[in-house]
Order: structure tokens, then sequence, then C-alpha cells
């Protein structure tokens, strides 16, 4: 069991995501030991988290609603080196009134080795007000096509 009382998922497991990104391993990415950087490992999975949302805010959100990352862990499993490539696979894990949690898996490009995971915690915010917000029903349900069953 999980913190939250939930059945631990196997997110190192490719076929659990839903959603894939590509992503090319640059040489500025690496750091002093000649690996990728912890740092940039949150940067890709930004990417598998932006190609879920933004299609679906574009098609149905307003433009005062946006997301916010109120919490991230990252479990790091394997290094990643330059030159290289990752896929990050993407899946929605629950989603509350106002948030929603993704999972993501970072993978070396064509294999089952997974170099990450992460849960990220997200907040619906309204630009306006600056305060977490409802999503419309037809965000929601969007997302929801997306969850984990």
């Amino acid at each position: 069991m999980s913190d939250d009382g939930q059945q631990a998922l196997d997110l190192t497991n490719r076929s659990l995501y839903k959603t894939w990104v590509f992503h090319t391993i640059r040489f500025g990415d690496l750091d002093t030991l000649g690996h990728v950087n912890n740092a940039v490992y949150s940067t890709f999975l930004e990417a598998g988290r932006t190609a879920v949302l933004r299609p679906i805010f574009e098609e149905y959100g307003d433009h005062s609603l946006d997301v916010v990352l109120a919490r991230i862990t990252i479990d790091y499993r394997r290094e990643l080196t330059y030159p290289g490539s990752v896929e990050i696979g993407t899946v929605i894990k629950r989603i509350g009134n106002r948030s929603v949690v993704f999972a993501n898996g970072i993978f070396k490009d064509g294999t089952d080795c997974c170099a990450a995971t992460a849960e990220a915690h997200l907040v619906f915010f309204d630009l306006a007000t600056r305060k977490s917000r409802l999503p419309p029903p037809a965000v929601r349900s969007s997302l929801e096509e997306l969850l984990l069953v």
C-alpha cells in the first residue's frame, strides 16, 4: 500500500501508460559526472504532463484556467547518458475536485529500461483570482479518459 492507502502501482511497467512523448537528450543536459542531471528529469516529466494538458486546455478550457505544480516525487532508477533519447509515459492516477495526480515513467528510447518514475500533484488554478478552482466539466471529462482504472 502507498501512503494514501491506495494499492501501489508499478510505474516501471511501460504498459501502464496511456500517452507518450519522445525527447532527445542534449549534450547540455549532462552534469560533471557525464550523465543527465537530475533537474533535467523534471523537464522530461513536465513535457509528458504538458502533452496531455495543453490540447485539453486549448479545446475545452477557458483562458483563465491553468494548473500549478503542488508536489512532485521522483524516483531515479537508472542513469541516462548522451547521446540518446527518452520516451516519457503519462497516465492520470487520480482526479480530485480541484487537483489531478499524474504518474510518469521515463524510459530509454526503444527499451523497457525505466530511468525514473514520478508522481506529480497539480492544482487547477484561476489566473484571474490566483486561487484554486474547479475545472470545467469538459476538462474533467477529457482527463478522466486517461485515468487508471
